[in-house]
């Protein structure tokens, strides 16, 4: 696959390479690859526990759950 780069992109590469230290080509592979990594879909990697009520948890309650778990389910529905 082959791809010509707009014009209005190739300051900025410019000036990545010369940042890096490294060639245009090898600046535009760091930029195709962190485009990828942004936006491709990440494989759920959830972990094997399940997840006490959150109810429980926001009242305190030691046997319906805890803030750690809560904010363990927070921060993971913030990753997705």
């Amino acid at each position: 696959m082959s791809y010509d780069i707009p014009q209005r992109w190739e300051p900025h590469i410019e000036q990545i390479a010369e940042a890096q230290h490294i060639s245009q080509a090898q600046a535009l592979e760091l930029i195709m690859q962190a485009g990828i990594d942004k936006l491709q879909p990440r494989l759920s990697t959830k972990l094997s526990f399940s997840y006490v009520s959150l109810f429980g948890a926001a009242k305190g309650s030691g046997t319906l759950g805890s803030r750690e778990a809560v904010e363990l389910y927070l921060a993971e529905l913030r990753e997705e």
